[in-house]
C-alpha cells in the first residue's frame, strides 16, 4: 500500500501550483513622460501590465480601460484619454488585476502648467568675438531644457530641470538667442548681442 501516497503527489503539486501566485501584476505607465499639461490639452495615457496568470482588468479612476480581446493575456497594453485639469492638480489611480484576484495600483498625477517659461538675460560680455551670456530661465511647473541659438546652430545646454534654471553659455558669435522650453513644450526666447560694434 506504499504506492498510494505517490498517486496523490500529482494532485498535491497541482494544488500548490494553483495557490503559488501571490504576486500582483507588474504595472507600468510609459506615457505621458512628465506630469505637466497645458490648459485644455487632452492627454493620452499609455502603459502595460504583466502577470503569469493573466491580466484580467485595468481600470483608471474606476473605469475599465483594458480592451476585451486583451483580457486574460499575460502581457497587455492599455491606452486611454485624460482631460487636462482646468486648474491645479488631478490624480488618477490606475489598477491592474490578475486572474488570481491580486491587484497593483499606480497613481498618475498631472499638474496644470498655466504659462510659458520666462528667460531673463542678466549679463552679456563680449570677449574677442565670443559672447558670454549669463541668465536664468523660470517656469511655474518646470523648465525642461535651455537651448542657445547662434546663426544656424542650435545647442542644448547640459542643465538640470527645475522651476528655476540658471545658465552660463559662451558662443562664437556676436549675437545669440536663449530659448527656454517648459514641460508641455511651450517656448520663450530672449536675444543677446554684443554691446560694441566690431
Amino acid at each position: 500500500m506504499r504506492w498510494r501516497p505517490l498517486l496523490l503527489l500529482p494532485l498535491l503539486l497541482t494544488a500548490c501550483a494553483a495557490r503559488s501566485d501571490e504576486t500582483p501584476p507588474f504595472l507600468g505607465i510609459t506615457q505621458p513622460a512628465g506630469g505637466a499639461v497645458a490648459k485644455g490639452q487632452a492627454v493620452i495615457v499609455e502603459g502595460y501590465a504583466f502577470d503569469d496568470t493573466g491580466v484580467v482588468s485595468v481600470t483608471a479612476g474606476g473605469t475599465e480601460v483594458l480592451a476585451k480581446p486583451a483580457r486574460g493575456k499575460k502581457l497587455v497594453r492599455f491606452r486611454f484619454k485624460l482631460e487636462a485639469p482646468k486648474a491645479g492638480r488631478v490624480r488618477v489611480e490606475v489598477v491592474a488585476k490578475d486572474a488570481a484576484g491580486h491587484a497593483r495600483s499606480r497613481e498618475l498625477s498631472l499638474i496644470l502648467d498655466r504659462a510659458a517659461p520666462k528667460v531673463r538675460i542678466e549679463r552679456v560680455e563680449d570677449a574677442d568675438g565670443r559672447l558670454r551670456i549669463v541668465g536664468v530661465a523660470t517656469d511655474d511647473v518646470e523648465v525642461d531644457r535651455v537651448v542657445v541659438r547662434y546663426g544656424r546652430t542650435y545647442s542644448r545646454l547640459n542643465l538640470p530641470k527645475g522651476k528655476t534654471v540658471r545658465f552660463f553659455v559662451e558662443v562664437p558669435a556676436r549675437a545669440a538667442k536663449v530659448i527656454a522650453v517648459d514641460a508641455v513644450g511651450r517656448r520663450t526666447e530672449a536675444a543677446a548681442k554684443a554691446l560694441t560694434e566690431p
